[in-house]
C-alpha cells in the first residue's frame, strides 16, 4: 500500500504540474490571439512607395553613371593620341618628300633634254661652222686625233 500511496502521491504531483503547464500553454495562447497584427492596405501602400522611391533613386544614380561610361566611350581612342599625331606627321613628311623627289625628277628630266636639245644645236652648229670653213677643220680633226690618242 505504501507503493501505491507513492504512486498516487507522484501522479498528483505530475497531474498538477501537467495542469499548471496548461494554464499556461492557454495564457500564451490567448495573448497570441489577443495580439493582432495590423496590416492594412495603407501600409502596404506607404512600404511600396517608400520601396518605389528607392528603386527610382537607384535607377537615376545608374542611368546618370551609364549615361558618364557611354560619354567616356565615345572619346575614348583605341590608339593614343600621342600615336596618332606621330603617324599622322610620319605621313605628311612622306608625302612631303615624295613630292619633292618627284619635282626633282621631272626637273632633271627637262634639264637633260634642254642639255641635249643644246647639245644638238651646238654640234649642228659646229657641223655647219666646219662644213663653212674646211681649212678649220682639218685642224680640228687633227687636233681631235691627238687629244685622244695619248
Amino acid at each position: 500500500m505504501k507503493k501505491l500511496d507513492e504512486i498516487m502521491e507522484l501522479m498528483t504531483d505530475e497531474m498538477d504540474e501537467f495542469r499548471k503547464n496548461l494554464m499556461h500553454l492557454q495564457k500564451l495562447s490567448n495573448e497570441l490571439h489577443n495580439r493582432s497584427i495590423p496590416i492594412s492596405t495603407e501600409v502596404l501602400k506607404n512600404q511600396l512607395n517608400f520601396f518605389f522611391q528607392k528603386q527610382e533613386k537607384r535607377d537615376v544614380l545608374t542611368a546618370e553613371a551609364l549615361k558618364v561610361i557611354d560619354q567616356k566611350l565615345k572619346k575614348a581612342y583605341l590608339l593614343p593620341k600621342s600615336l596618332g599625331i606621330l603617324f599622322g606627321s610620319f605621313l605628311i613628311l612622306l608625302v612631303t618628300l615624295i613630292g619633292y623627289l618627284t619635282l626633282l625628277v621631272v626637273e632633271s628630266k627637262k634639264e637633260i633634254n634642254n642639255s641635249y636639245r643644246n647639245t644638238e644645236e651646238e654640234s649642228l652648229i659646229y657641223r655647219k661652222y666646219l662644213l663653212e670653213k674646211p681649212e678649220i677643220k682639218a685642224d680640228y680633226e687633227e687636233w681631235f686625233q691627238n687629244q685622244n690618242s695619248p
